[in-house]
């Protein structure tokens, strides 16, 4: 069906939601229709914050969309996409720590996975650990993740280092082959899509889901870095959202443990 995937490319995110939460209604066990619903809750709490400035519709749907992810983990406990998601939230969050964690989690759940390989690597890009995130893209090569992932972060890394030149190029790739890569950062729409390396890194720099992680490129280029502005109750909140969040998902691996995932901390590497 592809009314709900329409809705959100036109940008009718109210319209997504509430044929989700029609469909959560019908199917309240379904973890593909929870998840969906939880991606929508989240760019709904995206725009409030990044457009709206508006901390309280942010913080409303941040919690409903990490408890439709959550849930759907209770649901399905090998599904990866909650987990994936999550961890796309960890980053906006500015968590790169907890987001390369359900990454890996993600790989776990799909150890074969080259797109879980990419993931990891653009995290590593914006941990500026360049040399991890080339091996995580090598290997997701050799785990035929998509071309236009590889391409993308091979882009990140170039732009990471400096190598501007090669930034080009490979954005030049990208517009001509793989454009879909071009029209979403950190899952959120780009509203124009870019023409030019300097379009794409404007609006990175500009989005509190990219810039901070690029600072260097973007001083480079001369653009202004854009982070998120929320007060010190909003953190809080946004912390107890977090705990909450880990303890379930924890209750849920307590309770599998033929699957050996730990949502915890620790050592991530391979």
């Amino acid at each position: 069906m592809r009314k709900v995937p329409d809705q959100i490319e036109s940008g009718d995110l109210e319209g997504a939601r509430a044929t989700l939460e029609q469909e959560r209604r019908n199917s309240p066990r379904s973890a593909n229709v929870r998840s969906s619903l939880g991606e929508v809750y989240y760019l709904i709490a995206r725009e409030a914050l990044d457009r709206d400035r508006d901390e309280e519709r942010y913080l409303l749907f941040l919690e409903r969309s990490v408890n439709e992810f959550v849930t759907a983990i209770e649901l399905d406990p090998r599904s990866d996409r909650p987990h994936f998601f999550l961890a796309v939230m960890d980053v906006y969050r500015g968590d790169l720590d907890r987001a390369l964690i359900g990454f890996n989690v993600v790989r776990k759940l799909h150890p074969r996975s080259g797109v879980a390989c990419t993931n990891i690597a653009e995290i590593y890009v914006y941990r500026g650990d360049t040399d991890k995130a080339m091996e995580w893209n090598d290997l997701g090569a050799r785990r035929d993740a998509d071309m236009g992932l590889l391409t993308f972060n091979d882009m990140l890394i170039a732009w990471k280092v400096g190598d501007m030149p090669r930034a080009h190029r490979h954005f030049a790739t990208l517009r001509s082959l793989y454009p879909e890569m071009l029209q979403t950062i950190n899952v959120a729409r780009i509203p124009v899509p870019p023409r030019r390396f300097e379009d794409f890194a404007a609006y990175c720099c500009g989005s509190p889901a990219c810039g901070p992680y690029m600072e260097s490129g973007c001083k480079e280029l001369q653009l202004e870095v854009q982070r998120r502005e929320i007060s010190k109750e909003a953190i809080l909140r946004e912390l107890r959202i977090e705990m909450e969040k880990q303890r379930r998902i924890r209750d849920v691996y307590d309770q599998h443990k033929e699957l050996e995932i730990e949502p915890a901390p620790r050592d991530n590497s391979r």
